[in-house]
C-alpha cells in the first residue's frame, strides 16, 4: 500500500534523519555495506554530525568533509555514530579526485514516497 498522506511520509522521513546522525565519505562505492572510509589529512578527515530538516516527506542534511591529498571520493553514507556505530545507508557520487588537501561538500537527501 502506498502512503497516502504527507503527514505519514514526513513522519517516516524524520525517523530516517533521527537514526542517520553522522555523515561519511568513502573511497570505494557503498552498497549493502559501507565503502572504505577516507582517512588522514591535515586537518584530518572525520565524520560529520548531520542536522536534518525538510517537509513533505523529504529531509536533507549538509556536511563539509576535509579530504587529504591523493584521495578520490566515490561515495557517501550515513552512520549511527561518530566512530564505529552502524552503517545505515549510502550512495555512489560522481568521483572527485583531490591532488591537494581540500574539502568535499555533500547534501544528503532522503525522500519517503
Amino acid at each position: 500500500m502506498a502512503i497516502q498522506t504527507t503527514t505519514q511520509r514526513q513522519t517516516l522521513a524524520v525517523a530516517y534523519g533521527a537514526a542517520a546522525l553522522w555523515g561519511a565519505a568513502y573511497t570505494t562505492a557503498p552498497g549493502s555495506a559501507a565503502g572504505t572510509e577516507v582517512t588522514g589529512g591535515s586537518p584530518a578527515y572525520a565524520r560529520k554530525a548531520l542536522s536534518w530538516g525538510g517537509s513533505n516527506g523529504v529531509v536533507t542534511a549538509s556536511a563539509t568533509f576535509d579530504i587529504p591529498a591523493g584521495t578520490t571520493v566515490v561515495g557517501v553514507g550515513v552512520h549511527s555514530a561518530s566512530a564505529a556505530g552502524t552503517y545505515l545507508d549510502g550512495a555512489s557520487v560522481t568521483s572527485q579526485a583531490f591532488a591537494s588537501q581540500g574539502t568535499y561538500v555533500v547534501t544528503f537527501t532522503y525522500t519517503q514516497t
